[in-house]
């Protein structure tokens, strides 16, 4: 069942930038040092900035803690409007024991350790005036065995009893976890809870809401939740996160797609063979494709430089991110090159002295978000495959000269010709390589193109008028 909401406007042209908030920046002019208070009397322990965090056996790094607040984001807004990204997702900034914050002690009060909310509408305030959207992390799912309703239950108090799962002898948590008791999402109370929560933030100004664990939130909430969101406003923004096949979540405006991630990353890795015609038939069965996230990587997986070593692949992976429809997610520092492991190591502080970053990988991102920006195709295009390998496909629009083709060769030079499904194409028409203005030459509907070993490229349609003559005159 589709859920009938039309993707908020705003959206098809954004690109997102993830940040896990206790990484990214300390601002007011401190340091961990001087915020220790905020961390050690809630039985916290701090780490010097710049010391990469570490799994420990009893689970304790996640009361580890950076300094990273809202009021560092706000001052690094020149960087992030300089990189070119127009949204920011954050992950969960409520009252919290872990310094995840996905164990929820009191959703309506910002953490303290992230400057509370007036650091909160600071950050609100400062990205809306440079044309940032703000989405912060809704956690629905479970809430942390500390929170305020859940103390109360465990008493046995019979006004929120009903708003948890107890058994006999226990009650349930998320993956059996006693400390991240779970939410009975189907009792009204609840639901009138969550939406009291979502509207707080909706009116403070927020763009939007990605919902954690989607899949155990289930279909039903999951629309629900959208359909909260969407009255208060259709311009108002929903992702859930599920790691499934995309299609059938057309409850929400998308989902984090990982499907995205392992097709790409596996394909090049020589591990699937089949990536072109997965990407193709994922896009034609999801019908909201151009609100689901392209992921790379992100708090939850291992880094994109962890994974894919080597140059030409990071950027190939890069490039097909942001020219497959839906929305482009850069997980904070991967555009400077920070690698990373899978949770903790995934969530290392922001390097913040740009002699250490990959300064080729970020020309390269800010060449993308530019192209994106400025190509309709790449924001409205449908996707049609022409080649499975090497990967070529075209991103299709009604006005036949904004067409895009894309390409990705991983192995050695070739020359191969490619059908193109687009009867307005003349012969004679070239396509213009956006990133070395090479050209290639349409014939009778069939692109020739000879392809270096190990390139990709991104091309477009160029209409040659000769003489004042213009072939496309009444086909455009």
């Amino acid at each position: 069942m589709n859920s009938k909401f039309p993707l908020p406007s705003w959206v098809y042209d954004t690109v997102i930038y993830e940040i896990f908030p206790d990484r990214f920046f300390i601002g007011k002019g401190k340091s961990i040092y001087d915020k220790r208070d905020l961390y050690e009397k809630r039985k916290g322990k701090i780490e010097d900035w710049g010391v990469p965090p570490k799994k420990s056996k009893n689970n304790d790094h996640v009361n580890v803690f950076y300094g990273g607040d809202l009021w560092g984001i706000s001052e690094k807004i020149d960087y992030l409007k300089d990189l070119g990204i127009n949204a920011i997702y954050l992950t969960p900034i409520f009252y919290a024991s872990s310094n995840h914050k996905y164990d929820t002690i009191d959703y309506f009060r910002v953490d303290p350790q992230f400057g509370g909310l007036p650091a909160l509408k600071n950050l609100i305030k400062s990205a809306h005036k440079n044309n940032i959207k703000i989405i912060l992390d809704g956690v629905f799912n479970h809430v942390g065995k500390e929170h305020v309703l859940f103390k109360k239950a465990l008493k046995g108090d019979k006004n929120y009893k009903n708003m948890f799962v107890f058994y006999k002898e226990n009650y349930r948590g998320w993956w059996g976890t006693s400390s991240l008791p779970e939410l009975h999402l189907e009792e009204v109370k609840v639901k009138e809870y969550i939406f009291s929560v979502l509207r707080k933030y909706l009116e403070l100004g927020i763009d939007g809401w990605r919902l954690d664990c989607g899949q155990d939130l289930g279909p039903e909430i999951n629309r629900f939740i959208n359909a909260k969101v969407k009255e208060y406003s259709s311009e108002k923004y929903l992702v859930s996160e599920l790691w499934t096949y995309p299609a059938g979540w057309d409850m929400v405006d998308g989902i984090m797609n990982y499907h995205f991630r392992e097709t790409v990353i596996d394909y090049l890795l020589d591990k699937n063979p089949n990536a072109g015609y997965y990407l193709q038939r994922a896009f034609n069965e999801t019908s909201n494709i151009y609100g689901c996230w392209n992921m790379l990587d992100s708090h939850d997986s291992e880094r994109l430089a962890s994974v894919l070593k080597d140059k030409f692949l990071r950027k190939s992976a890069i490039l097909l991110q942001f020219t497959y429809p839906g929305v482009p997610v850069i997980y904070y520092g991967t555009e400077i090159g920070i690698s990373g492991g899978n949770d903790p190591e995934c969530r290392k502080t922001m390097e913040w002295d740009s002699n250490k970053w990959n300064k080729d990988l970020l020309d390269f991102y800010k060449k993308l978000i530019y192209l994106r920006k400025k190509e309709p195709a790449l924001r409205y295009g449908s996707f049609e495959l022409l080649s499975n390998e090497p990967l070529i496909f075209m991103r299709k629009t009604p006005y036949v000269l904004d067409n895009i083709i894309v390409y990705v060769n991983k192995n050695e030079e070739t020359e191969i010709s490619v059908s193109i499904p687009e009867n307005r194409l003349l012969s004679g028409t070239s396509f213009v390589d956006l990133f070395t203005y090479e050209e290639f030459y349409v014939l009778s509907g069939t692109l020739k193109l000879k392809l270096s070993g190990r390139s990709f490229g991104i091309l477009k349609v160029k209409s040659k008028v000769v003489k004042g003559y213009d072939q496309y005159k009444r086909l455009s």
